[in-house]
């Protein structure tokens, strides 16, 4: 196997990072006196969020989570799992997007929606590009 850059390992640690904080939100987006403080943008995009959107939220922060374990583990399914993760990321940014924008606060639903879409889409670049290096597997 290759020697990995440090890159390679700073790359993995913070999306996994960034992915366990999306599934301390996904946790706490279950806890109403935690919904309660937030911005009522975020509130509106909560409270009208119908049950495969809250699956499709589901898959993308866990699957991230899975996605960079696997590189973490130099494993070639790390690709597709963080491909799942950006789908998923994708159709909860579109409903967040769709409800949340024209809310008060609602700029911030897309300044971090946008923000999570950029490292799903890096994510899974990375690996694409890791995995053409034979870096993954």
């Amino acid at each position: 196997m290759k020697r990995l850059s440090i890159m390679f390992w700073v790359i993995a640690l913070l999306g996994l990072l960034w992915n366990a904080l999306g599934c301390f939100n996904f946790i706490m987006q279950s806890n109403l006196d935690a919904v309660a403080d937030l911005p009522l943008a975020y509130q509106l995009v909560i409270a009208s969020r119908p049950g495969w959107m809250t699956v499709a939220f589901f898959i993308a922060v866990f699957g991230g989570v899975l996605g960079c374990v696997l590189m973490l583990l130099r494993r070639t399914t790390a690709r597709p799992a963080l491909f799942l993760s950006l789908i998923g990321v994708l159709l909860t940014t579109g409903h967040a997007l769709w409800l949340g924008a024209a809310a008060t606060g609602g700029l911030s639903v897309g300044i971090s929606s946008g923000i999570s879409v950029a490292v799903a889409g890096g994510l899974v670049w990375y690996t694409h590009r890791e995995l053409g290096l034979d870096m993954l597997g």
